[in-house]
Formats: C-alpha cells, structure tokens, sequence
C-alpha cells in the first residue's frame, strides 16, 4: 500500500493548482485580452495617413466645364457614388446586402440634377478603359430605377450645344440608355462637324 500511496503523492506535488494560482492565471488572462482588445479597437479608430487627391483628370474636368456651360440650370455632380443614388429593392436583407455589394465600390463620372434634386440623367465620358459588358451592366442598373445614361467617347466629345440637346430632351420610354455609338450618331444628326469641338 504504501508503494501505491507513494507515486500518487508525488504526482500531487509536481502538479499543485490551488485557487490562488488559478485564479491568479484568470487575472492575466483577462488583462491580456483587454490589452488585446483596447489595440485592436485604437488600430480601427487611428487617423491613418492621407493625401488629397484630384477629384477629376484634367480630360474630365474640360468636360465638366462644357456640361456647366449647356445646361447652367441644372446642378452637375462629378463622381458621385451608385450607392448614393440607387438602393436594393429586395426587402430580404441578405439580398439587398449582396445586391449593394454590387455597387459599393462604383462612381458615375457625372450626374446631373435639377434644382429641386430630381435626376436628370448620369453623364459617362468613356474613355480606353472602359468596358463594353461592365459599362452596359451598369447601365441597365441606372435603368432599372428610371435613370437614363448618356455616354460620350472622351476622344470625340460633343459641342456644348450638342451636350444641351441630349440633356434637355425627354428621355425615350422604350430606350433609357443612350451608348456611346447611338449618341455619337445622333450627335452627327444634331450640330454640323464645324459645331464639334
């Protein structure tokens, strides 16, 4: 018997764990994870480190200037976020949350306004970068809440008056996305090659 006693007695001694020691263990933990926890939370809230940036390329803010000029009535917003302007109509909330995924990350190049805020149309000014598939996606999402897109080539923009002409006019019902080629033809139609600039 004793030999038995023996060994169990030992393990006991090279293994105490009294409530002190635990719970002076539970203590540092606990102040580990807050210290964890308090970084974590100041890495989220720090400043960081920015610089302006250009709101437009100098190629976009000509442009910009020739929209001011044919439509002085109207208020034009250069890049101005899809998601600011169109919403999920889903009521399921993991729908409308992936559908806004869709367009969190998206800017138009311009959108023009009337003053009372009613959306008169997004101006795209398409430029090498511009993708035909992606760019008609988004155009059917305009669409889709009755905002009509008007897109212009960057390297053929059209003449103030011409710009007028397109922004004024009512939108066709069966045909609320004017692409770069359809409004190119009928900006051909409108003003003689002398008007373009």
């Amino acid at each position: 018997m004793a030999a038995t006693d023996g060994p169990a007695m030992q393990v006991q001694r090279t293994h105490p764990m009294n409530s002190t020691t635990f719970a002076v263990l539970l203590v540092a933990i606990l102040a580990l994870a807050v210290v964890v926890a308090a970084a974590a939370q100041k890495a989220k809230t720090a400043p960081g480190s920015y610089r302006a940036r250009k709101l437009m390329s100098e190629n976009e803010l000509e442009f910009f200037g020739r929209l001011t000029k044919a439509v002085p009535e109207y208020f034009i917003f250069p890049q101005v976020a899809m998601a600011a302007i169109l919403q999920a109509k889903s009521t399921d909330r993991k729908i409308a949350h992936r559908d806004f995924l869709r367009i969190a990350q998206q800017r138009v190049d311009y959108l023009v306004c009337k003053a009372d805020g009613t959306f008169v149309a997004v101006v795209e000014l398409d430029d090498k970068t511009h993708q035909a598939a992606r760019d008609k996606v988004r155009d059917e999402r305009l669409q889709q809440a009755g905002i009509r897109t008007l897109r212009f080539e960057s390297r053929n923009k059209p003449a103030v008056d011409v710009l007028r002409s397109a922004l004024i006019s009512p939108a066709p019902a069966d045909a609320m996305v004017a692409h770069a080629a359809g409004v190119k033809n009928a900006m051909d139609t409108a003003a003689p090659p002398s008007r373009r600039q």
